[in-house]
């Protein structure tokens, strides 16, 4: 096929893609993408800055208006029942059942973040073909990475080419290893912490602990894994999408840990929420302390983003007070690291950090995890039970599944292994230096797994952020 056609297929096949999802979102998604489409355009003509900014806000709130329509309103709607059940005051309006549009979160933000570029200097997309795809490209389309147009608009402009071989199969198995971590691993860990987060009352502060201590795990390489998978199609296709992890647990400290986790969205919310904040001047807040309040809003800002529920809010303003304690504390704790001596051992140092960091991030997805805010509490206040019998907990847990949680710890190991290493490179080079029939080997042997630990089992965990 022509080189100048395969954007037009590959737009075409994006649109199919998500249009499976329902016609009616392909419509509305469409008209949204138009409108910004020609609003950009509309940013870069204009003849003042003034003119251009209304023009932007205006677009913006359209996106905000439709976002918050279609995913809040019934937050809402709940929120504001019981606030009049709580002083005693009914509340006729019915309960509102509104179908989430697919990845409505991730393009909401992906357009919002181009139309701001565009404000600030970067050419509007002209070709309607490029632009489609910049929004419909299918496998960034549901989950992310939550593109930006410096980096995806120019691969796009370019006409695409035939096969690169190389990139096809480092692709190819990139999208296997996103598939067992997802399939093998993540789904398998599933049922364990579904067990005790669906009925908590019914499990001691052991059974809780261990069942969030497996969460972290399950949440990590089910969204690494559709990462992989989408970075992966895409560079089939010639395409280079934005990183969004980089060894997260591996942290030495919250902030080390957002450089690490979800870094499109991360880096989305620095450019576009907390560097506009932190230099504003309307708050009259000092700098130092303005650049604190910016940091609680726009955790506060990715926890809403996350969920309409409370839990997500009370999980992005913990991050939040994590980075603003940490800086405060900083002084004083560089000081205590110094005088006890941890300064002289920097590998101890180092792997103190990162159990810390690991806690924090962990005792936060208690509130990501549970269904609402009174089973995040009677978590957290019952913690500390059954430590007593340590082990009597754990089975609970396990519910006789002994082999299903064995595979599931092994594979825990297997994904793991490899980020213990710094340099992401010594890996691949270790990979690549093996005899052809040893590589294959190993993705025969992932093919496997995937097929039989997975479709096999059929365990049928959807993508866990496939809801956001």
């Amino acid at each position: 096929m022509p080189s100048r056609f395969r954007l037009h297929l590959l737009l075409i096949a994006s649109l199919v893609f998500y249009g499976w999802s329902g016609p009616l979102f392909l419509v509305h998604l469409l008209v949204a993408a138009g409108l910004v489409y020609y609003f950009a355009i509309a940013i870069e003509k204009a003849e003042d800055k003034p003119r251009k900014q209304m023009i932007m806000t205006i677009a913006i709130v359209l996106l905000v208006l439709n976002l918050v329509g279609f995913k809040y309103t019934s937050f809402f709607n709940e929120s504001l029942r019981g606030l009049f059940g709580w002083f005693g005051a009914s509340y006729d309006v019915p309960v509102l059942n509104i179908i989430l549009p697919l990845g409505i979160s991730f393009y909401t933000f992906l357009m919002i973040g181009y139309l701001i570029d565009t404000l600030r200097g970067d050419k509007a997309e002209r070709d309607p073909w490029v632009f489609g795809t910049f929004v419909f490209f299918f496998p960034k389309m549901i989950a992310g990475p939550i593109e930006r147009g410096k980096n995806l608009l120019p691969q796009l402009r370019v006409p695409l080419t035939g096969f690169n071989y190389a990139l096809m199969t480092a692709g190819l198995q990139l999208m296997l290893w996103g598939a067992f971590k997802k399939v093998v691993v993540a789904d398998r860990i599933a049922p364990f912490v579904n067990r005790v987060y669906d009925d908590p009352h019914a499990f001691d502060g052991v059974a809780m602990v261990f069942a969030t201590w497996l969460y972290a795990f399950q949440l990590y390489f089910d969204f690494s894994g559709y990462t992989d998978i989408a970075l992966g199609a895409a560079m089939v296709f010639g395409i280079k999408l934005l990183p969004n992890f980089n060894r997260p647990y591996f942290a030495v400290s919250i902030q080390d840990f957002w450089k690490r986790w979800h870094i499109s969205l991360s880096s989305w919310l620095n450019d576009y929420v907390y560097t506009p904040f932190s230099r504003s001047r309307w708050t009259g807040l000092k700098m130092y302390n303005l650049m604190l309040a910016g940091m609680i809003l726009t955790f506060v800002v990715s926890g809403f983003w996350h969920g309409a529920n409370w839990t997500f809010i009370v999980w992005g303003a913990l991050h939040g007070s994590y980075v603003v304690v940490s800086l405060l504390a900083q002084k004083p704790w560089n000081k205590f690291a110094k005088n006890s001596g941890l300064t002289k051992r920097p590998k101890t140092y180092r792997a103190l950090k990162i159990g810390v960091t690991f806690f924090l991030v962990c005792f936060a997805y208690i509130f990501f995890r549970s269904d609402s805010l009174a089973d995040a509490g009677y978590i957290i206040t019952h913690m500390h039970t059954g430590w007593g019998g340590f082990a009597g907990g754990i089975r609970s847990v396990i519910d006789g599944k002994l082999a299903e949680m064995a595979l599931a710890i092994l594979g825990i190991i297997v994904v793991m292994a490899p980020e213990w290493y710094k340099d992401h490179a010594k890996v691949g080079d270790i990979y690549r230096a093996l005899p052809s029939w040893q590589r294959w080997g190993l993705v025969y042997a992932a093919t496997v797994a995937v097929v039989i630990l997975g479709a096999y089992y059929n365990l049928d965990q959807k993508f866990i952020y496939f809801r956001f």
